[in-house]
């Protein structure tokens, strides 16, 4: 059953490896490379924080949050209504509009006597979505303001990533700093073949019970799922409720 962590410093990480001879030397900057490159690997969803901010959007564009990982939902502040991922790729929303060519005597030409006239697109009336390409949120409307709830790496006050605060997790984590600098070690040659194959066989041990403590879901997160996956009628529009009601129970009426 999924249970509610709190958070920990990676110092207490370092505090725990140093202890061991041969990684004494270990600095904190080396344990928050493996700790980043370890999130990376294993992700669990119970280390991100829920976040959100709004986002000024200026000739469709916006920009993301630094401390983004993934984004759970964008709404539209004017309209409330949840945006959708963009399917197309000619959208309106990804080049400026051009207005009706001049002359150089600055005269609008005719658009039966011209093939450089422009019409006025007509205005969008679709669905407001989005796109993002590296830091730049891209919507289908020129000007706005929208909400943004996405997961991110909580942090302490110097800028270092918290941990969560499971005695597996922890294990886990110096179990693959360690292989991680065993490995360095016997390539150097300081250490013996056994000891480097004794820490990958402990990580690739505790790795496997890390993931059967966070991916099964609570009574509550099963019983929301169920109902998804077996609803009387398949709904296409949970975007207009921004999914309030994806998890509700269905009744069947009889008359």
């Amino acid at each position: 059953m999924v249970k509610e962590f709190q958070y920990t410093s990676i110092k207490r990480v370092l505090d725990n490896l140093v202890e061991h001879p041969m990684l004494s030397d270990l600095t904190l900057e080396q344990v928050v490379r493996h700790v980043i490159r370890f999130i990376g690997i294993h992700g669990y969803p119970k280390l991100y924080q829920d976040k959100e901010e709004e986002i000024e959007i200026e000739d469709f564009r916006g920009m993301l949050p630094c401390d983004l990982i993934s984004i759970i939902q964008i709404k539209d502040l004017k309209t409330g209504e949840c945006m959708r991922a963009m399917t197309d790729t000619f959208s309106g929303g990804m080049r400026k509009r051009k207005s009706a060519c001049t002359d150089p005597m600055n005269n609008a030409r005719h658009p039966k006597h011209s093939r450089f006239y422009i019409p006025v697109p007509a205005r969008h009336l679709g669905e407001p979505t989005f796109k993002t390409q590296g830091r730049v949120l891209y919507t289908s409307f020129p000007h706005g303001r929208v909400a943004i709830a996405y997961k991110s790496i909580p942090v302490d006050e110097d800028g270092f990533p918290l941990l969560i605060d499971n005695e597996k997790y922890l294990a886990t984590l110096e179990a693959y700093i360690k292989r991680q600098v065993f490995t360095v070690k016997f390539d150097m040659g300081k250490i013996q073949a056994g000891v480097l194959q004794e820490a990958k066989q402990n990580y690739a041990w505790l790795a496997g019970q890390l993931s059967s403590e966070f991916k099964l879901p609570s009574v509550s997160e099963a019983e929301a799922l169920t109902r998804m996956y077996t609803s009387l009628i398949k709904s296409p529009t949970h975007f207009d409720d921004g999914f309030v009601s994806l998890g509700n129970r269905e009744y069947l009426r009889k008359h």
